[in-house]
């Protein structure tokens, strides 16, 4: 589950939603859907500009180089090999604040990603933008919820 969060979250293709006729998506819903499925999400319902597609393509440029020169995927590998590894020794309480720490990375890169597409917008976008991104985080707490784990304010 992580693993897939972080992918959604780091979102490096380019976005299908604007890419797809019609406006389909390939994918899941959410944020299991693989990489550009938190973007479509959030710009679902919104046509960007070509100057907007750049700046979106210049932000997931940032984020990408910014993965590699953190050894890919943010460290993820590191990290959740560490979770398995408390799991394996039968110490779930190491294993759960490892998972709450990074769901915290997690939030804030999110968040982030959430404020750098914002600022590409117009003041016409932005009411649709926030009621995605309302959407997703409703839907994220939600899923929680069905899994058994604590809300922490959307993914």
């Amino acid at each position: 589950v992580i693993a897939a969060l972080l992918a959604a979250v780091a979102s490096t293709t380019a976005l299908q939603a604007q890419g797809n006729p019609g406006g389909r998506r390939r994918g899941g819903m959410g944020m299991r859907g693989g990489p550009g499925m938190m973007d479509a999400e959030l710009l679902k319902g919104i046509t960007l500009n070509d100057a907007q597609k750049a700046k979106l393509e210049q932000i997931r440029e940032a984020e990408r180089a910014k993965m590699q020169a953190e050894g890919g995927r943010g460290g993820g590998r590191a990290e959740m090999d560490s979770i398995r590894a408390a799991r394996e020794r039968g110490d779930t309480a190491l294993a759960q604040r490892l998972m709450a720490e990074q769901r915290a990375k997690m939030d804030v890169r999110r968040d982030a990603q959430i404020t750098a597409i914002r600022g590409i917008l117009t003041a016409d976008q932005l009411p649709q933008f926030d009621a995605n991104v309302a959407e997703l985080k409703k839907r994220a707490a939600e899923g929680r919820g069905r899994r058994g784990g604590p809300p922490r304010g959307g993914r």
